[in-house]
């Protein structure tokens, strides 16, 4: 595991986790209480629960499609918990969704400031800057090459 993506890696896992744990109580809300998640919006729970986890294993790595497939799954987990939110049937699922939106946006933050494309850019840009005007544009010779 890189040591940069330790937190974020962290951070999906136990969002992977909390999404699947979400759906037991989903299911059965669904069939006692009025105002609950309609099944298409609980299928869509798991499955986010399911790629967030398949992907923090790849950002633990550092692969391009983990950072992706992670940044999707976190997007519209942020909008699930949203309307979750807004739709307060019961106190606990406004609590939870809550905690999951600001989650999810925390590791929205992460995912996108920890992406290795963007940081290899941002490393590609600081060393031009530093090399390119300071350095001259003739390298130093040594004094033997000289003689």
């Amino acid at each position: 595991m890189k040591p940069d993506y330790k937190l974020m890696t962290v951070l999906l896992v136990v969002l992977g986790v909390l999404d699947l744990a979400a759906v037991p109580f989903m299911v059965a809300a669904n069939h006692h209480t009025a105002g609950t998640p309609p099944v298409p919006a609980i299928i869509v729970t798991a499955v986010i629960g399911v790629a967030t986890l398949v992907s923090a294993f790849g950002v633990a790595r550092g692969l391009r499609w983990a950072f992706r497939v992670a940044l999707t799954c976190r997007i519209i987990d942020a909008a699930s918990n949203f309307l979750g939110l807004t739709n307060h049937p019961s106190a606990v699922t406004t609590v939870g969704g809550g905690v999951g939106l600001i989650l999810s946006r925390v590791a929205t933050v992460l995912l996108v400031g920890l992406n290795p494309r963007r940081v290899a850019r941002r490393a590609a840009a600081t060393g031009a800057g530093v090399a390119g005007p300071a350095s001259g544009s003739q390298p130093e010779r040594s004094s033997a090459a000289m003689q």
